[in-house]
């Protein structure tokens, strides 16, 4: 299974461009293009990476 990723931007063509690259990779990529959004994934599913703003970053925990 491969690893999750979650994506956190505000700006949404950088998201595509990122999440295109990594999923040809064989990752499994999440997007988020706010906070909110982000914390809803983290709290679903287990994130293993984080791609980001910083200040954003910090709702996401492992349960």
């Amino acid at each position: 299974m491969p690893d999750n990723i979650l994506i956190i931007d505000k700006n949404t063509s950088e998201l595509r461009r990122l999440r295109e690259v990594l999923v040809r990779e064989g990752y499994s990529v999440m997007t988020a293009s706010d906070d909110e959004t982000a914390k809803q994934i983290c709290e679903q599913i287990n994130v293993k990476f984080i791609l980001g703003e910083a200040k954003l970053i910090g709702y996401c925990k492992n349960k």
